[in-house]
Parts: C-alpha cells; structure tokens; sequence
C-alpha cells in the first residue's frame, strides 16, 4: 500500500512540476508563504446496532508533508483517553495496536477497521473499542463521544436511528458493452418512512471466493458516493442501485480492469444497509465530493461538514440491516 501511496504522490507531483516549468519562461518569480496551521484532530467513529463502537485517530497534515508509510502512520494517534456515554454510563473504550496483534489476526483487524494489512503490519496504528458486549449499539440511543489527546478535548455525538430494512434485492446486467451477459449492478427497492430526515448508507460484500480461494471481498465495502437523503423521495418506494466499491489502491484484477464497479454474474451479494442521521450523511456525502474535487485527505479539508466539535471527521451511528443475492441477472 505505502508503495502505491508513495507513487501516486510522486506522479501527482511531478506533474504538477511539469505544468509549472511551462510558464516559468514568461512570467516573473512568485513566491507563496504559505501559513503553518496547528495540525486538527481526525476522528473517524462509528457504532452500529448490536456492535461494539470502533475509533480511530489521526492527525492532519501539511499538504506539502511526504507521502510515505512512515508519514502516513505518524499521521496515527496512539496516546488518547477515549470515553463514550450511552445516557446511562460513560464506559473508556479499550486502546488496541496492531504492534500487540500476532499475524494471525492482523487480516480479521483490517477487515475491522479498515485497514491495509501491509499498514497495520508496517506501523503500530491504534483503534479504540469495547469488545466485551458492554457497550454494544442500541437504535434509538443516543451516545456521546469524548476524546482526550494532544493536550485538547473532542466531543461528539450520534444517535443510532430506528433502522429500515430493504424491500428487495435483484441483480439486473448493466448491458454496457455489446454481448455482455455478465456484469450488472446490484439493485434494491426501499420504502420510505413517512417521516422526512432519514438518511442511508450502502456497503456490499462479495462473499463467494476468488481465484485464490478467499472470499472476494475481505469487508463491507462502499462505494464512492455511499450515502443518500429522502429529502426528494420521502414516503416514496423506489428503486436504486450503486456501483461495487472497491479497496483504496486496490491492485485486484477485477478493479483494475472492464470489470471495475460491477458485480458479476454468480458472485454472492450481502448488502448492509445502514440508516444514519442528516448530519452523518452531510459528512460523508460532503466528504466524498471533497475527494472528487481532488481534496487531500492528509491536507486540512475546508468543506468536510464534520459532526465533531474540537476537531473534524464523524461520529456516526449506524443501523444495520443485511439481505443478502445471488448474482442471477432478471429481465
């Protein structure tokens, strides 16, 4: 991962450059001081219906900050009290480093958090949890987040909403190139509660195996534009369908190739459907159009709306319902 990371940064760079040099010849020197600004604390949490909550840490960076596996887990936070309140008690969430982790279970923290197995094996990267049921996510609570580090304070809170499960699932070919009967989108129907201010978030997971003999997909993953409001559909049933998401800087044949954002025929399906709350999906619906617009993820983000106050990133809380299709198409 660090290597492509480190290439991609390279390769943006030295474009960049190139542009630069071409102007060079007919314009006078300009020089730009560009201001220091005191690095912000990123939270990126969640709590789901009958989870334990997951938080991770990290820290900005300067835009013009190296793009390397050492820059990347120096952007990780390790030393952080971290409590969360479910409006009953405050538990401290236990700290997890994958530097404690044997081998053997470095794939199921990826698949938890996340994260590149090469990451978590290259640098000691901590995750903040509750493993022991104590604190597993309830719809309809609300839970408050508190994070100590850094020498500042950062609070947040969500709440876990009362879940709406899909009507249905089918798989129907996208018919995108002349003669393929093979790859296709999976689709679903939902109906809406007649009560305006909910908000969704799609993850899918191919569970049939690979060439290698492992599952295809090692998480729910989701797509690049994830997330949806009922402002213009509420109390409406209707139908919807999204891209098949992929890892970052996944060198997977099926991402590389005509095959990238679809699913196939015979692959097995599990969709999770989460509701979430407008805030959550102005985060994540802003995060990603931020992305789109070539925002840098290790950069201070301007238009990320976050739900975090002291810092930036998401608290969120998920309700999670899961059906699951076999890649079959219908007419």
């Amino acid at each position: 991962m660090d290597e492509r990371l480190a290439r991609t940064a390279r390769a943006t760079f030295l474009a960049s450059t190139a542009v630069l040099l071409l102007f060079t010849g007919c314009t006078k020197d300009i020089t730009v001081d560009l201001p220091e600004t005191e690095p912000k604390v990123v939270v990126e949490g969640t709590i789901e219906t009958g989870g334990p909550p997951l938080v991770i840490l990290t820290r900005t960076q300067s835009f013009f900050a190296p793009t390397s596996v050492a820059s990347i887990a120096a952007s990780f936070i390790s030393d952080a009290v971290v409590t969360v309140n479910d409006g009953f008690n405050t538990y401290q969430l236990d700290r997890i480093c994958s530097n404690d982790l044997p081998d053997s279970l470095l794939a199921a923290a990826a698949q938890a958090t996340g994260i590149d197995v090469g990451l978590l094996q290259a640098a000691n990267i901590c995750v903040w949890t509750k493993l022991n049921d104590e604190l597993n996510g309830v719809e309809g609570r609300t839970y408050r987040l508190n994070v100590e580090t850094m020498g500042r304070t950062v609070t947040a809170t969500t709440t876990i909403p009362i879940g709406v499960a899909l009507d249905s699932l089918w798989f129907k070919l996208a018919l995108q190139q002349p003669n393929d009967d093979s790859l296709g989108f999976v689709y679903a129907r939902l109906t809406d509660p007649d009560t305006l201010g909910n908000a969704y978030r799609w993850f899918a997971r191919r569970i049939n195996k690979g060439s290698d003999g492992e599952p295809k997909d090692g998480r729910f993953i989701p797509p690049f534009f994830s997330v949806f409001e009922d402002k213009y559909v509420n109390a409406l049933s209707f139908d919807l369908f999204f891209d098949r998401g992929s890892e970052p800087f996944s060198s997977a044949i099926d991402d590389n190739n005509e095959e990238s954002g679809y699913f196939k025929r015979d692959d097995t399906v599990v969709v999770k459907f989460a509701s979430i709350g407008v805030a959550e999906y102005r985060f994540y619906n802003s995060l990603a159009n931020n992305v789109a617009t070539q925002g840098d993820l290790f950069s201070n983000p301007s238009n990320v709306r976050s739900n975090v106050q002291g810092g930036i990133g998401v608290w969120a809380g998920l309700a999670t319902r899961f059906d699951t299709v076999v890649c079959v198409p219908v007419p």
